[in-house]
């Protein structure tokens, strides 16, 4: 599962960090796994708190769903990702409980407004991750969370911090 963390101006709070054995950096959301006996809602608050320091995360809109494999320290992992958008009052994060892979990865956090995400040249997960947030803001969440997947024959290096 994945968050779009916005806060009140529309900037995305992203994560950066790099892969541990290429050290490629990239940006990506907040988010990991869904625990047995979790709701994707209780999910997304465990993650946000322990990723960010979030506390009281708002319930969020289903917007996208993604099938990716992408390579991570060496490995192939392959996820099924369920998106979810909030919107948050604007906050610092400090990671409250990152596990050790996080903690050794995770160079920092940064705000971006979606025009920003659409030409930098940095890295960014999902690859298109500007467009779409400019997609959604513009036309507001789908009635049916949206597939975001790419082509199977595109082959993309970014990472998202596992679990």
């Amino acid at each position: 599962m994945k968050l779009l963390l916005l806060d009140q101006d529309d900037r995305l709070l992203l994560i950066h960090a790099k892969d541990p054995l290429t050290q490629a950096e990239c940006w990506y959301p907040v988010g990991g796994g869904i625990e047995p006996g979790e709701t994707l809602q209780e999910a997304a608050a465990r993650e946000a708190h322990e990723e960010t320091g979030l506390v009281d995360l708002p319930p969020g809109l289903p917007v996208w769903r993604r099938d990716h494999t992408y390579e991570y320290d060496g490995r192939a992992i392959e996820v099924h990702e369920k998106w979810l958008m909030h919107t948050v009052d604007r906050f610092d994060p400090v990671p409250a409980q990152l596990t050790e892979t996080e903690a050794r990865t995770i160079l920092g956090f940064r705000w971006w407004r979606a025009q920003e995400l659409a030409e930098v040249t940095e890295t960014i997960f999902p690859p298109r991750l500007g467009y779409l947030l400019m997609d959604l803001l513009t036309d507001g969440a789908p009635a049916e969370p949206a597939d975001i997947s790419e082509p199977k024959s595109t082959s993309h290096p970014h990472f998202p911090a596992s679990r």
